[in-house]
């Protein structure tokens, strides 16, 4: 993938006569449609601080890193089965059903 390079000084000075001026409606246009990008994303997002442990946090990186993806997406997928109901507390399982082996699933 090949990465865009920025010009330099002396590149945007030489190309300067191919500049056109936009005008400040144009400008003022750009600018709204920026805003309403930014706010539209703002709004699918949210971030959040938490404290864990070194160690807690060490071991849930190296889980990301076995199933091969970055740490925030695994949280980010943690919450959401949670919030979903698509995660179960291993312990109100065998509540309901005593005696049942569960195996440690990683990865």
């Amino acid at each position: 993938m090949k990465k865009n390079k920025f010009p330099t000084k002396s590149e945007l000075e030489k190309d300067f006569g191919r500049w056109k001026s936009v005008g400040r409606e144009k400008m003022a246009e750009v600018r709204a449609r920026n805003d309403v990008i930014r706010t539209e994303k703002a709004k699918k997002e949210a971030k959040f601080t938490a404290r864990l442990t070194l160690e807690d946090f060490d071991g849930f990186k190296s889980v990301a890193e076995k199933k091969g993806i970055p740490y925030q997406t695994l949280l980010s997928s943690i919450i959401h089965g949670y919030i979903n109901g698509q995660l179960v507390d291993v312990e109100e399982i065998r509540k309901v059903i005593p005696g049942l082996k569960l195996k440690k699933q990683v990865g």
